[in-house]
């Protein structure tokens, strides 16, 4: 009797972690055939509310090399900016939400819109060391609904010792991109394949 229920409940105990394996987060991947409809991306601005404008532009940099890398043919980001400043009246683009799924598709040919916004970005200074903290927020939305397809979320922390002030500023800045890029990483990774990737 007492092996036959260590049976059921190895099998009960199998099949909760099969499906917990197998299950996708619904706030993180909507309905496959919306995002096979995806063939071009246009990477917004980036949106920045910590202030720190090197590394909003690194993220920027970074999120487009990883979007080539998951299979998805982009917008030039130099095209991208030129055509949302003509239609701010040649001022800096302001808010991405304010961006239509018309002019997506209109002005730039894209299927989709990836805005990500820098949330936090900071390196706080101590004696003899230097947390540094990056967050950042992403998502994927339609052209023709403006529907929202994908979306994630990422935070890391890296930490720089030295008993020098000069060398432990030189490797916060080396430690700030190479914490962008791990949360570039951890986000994208979520991401589906490209156009280019796909099966």
């Amino acid at each position: 009797m007492k092996v036959r229920l260590f049976f059921l409940a190895l099998i009960v105990v199998l099949c909760a972690g099969l499906n917990a394996c197998s299950s996708r987060l619904p706030e993180t991947l909507k309905n496959d055939a919306d995002q096979k409809a995806v063939n071009m991306v246009a990477l917004l601005p980036i949106e920045n509310q910590t202030g720190d404008a090197r590394a909003s532009k690194m993220l920027r940099l970074k999120i487009s090399d990883e979007l080539r890398f998951k299979g998805y043919p982009q917008v030039a980001i130099e095209v991208i900016d030129e055509r949302l400043a003509a239609l701010a009246g040649g001022k800096e683009a302001g808010e991405n939400d304010a961006v239509s799924p018309e002019f997506l598709q209109r002005m730039l040919g894209a299927d989709a819109a990836m805005s990500c916004c820098l949330m936090e970005s900071k390196a706080a200074k101590k004696i003899f060391y230097t947390p540094v903290t990056v967050s950042v927020r992403c998502e994927l939305r339609s052209a023709a609904t403006g529907e929202t397809l994908w979306s994630a979320q990422g935070k890391s922390t890296g930490r720089s010792f030295d008993l020098r002030g000069k060398t432990l500023e030189m490797k916060t800045a080396g430690d700030m991109e190479a914490v962008l890029e791990e949360v570039v990483g951890q986000i994208m990774e979520t991401l589906p394949y490209g156009p280019k990737l796909r099966g």
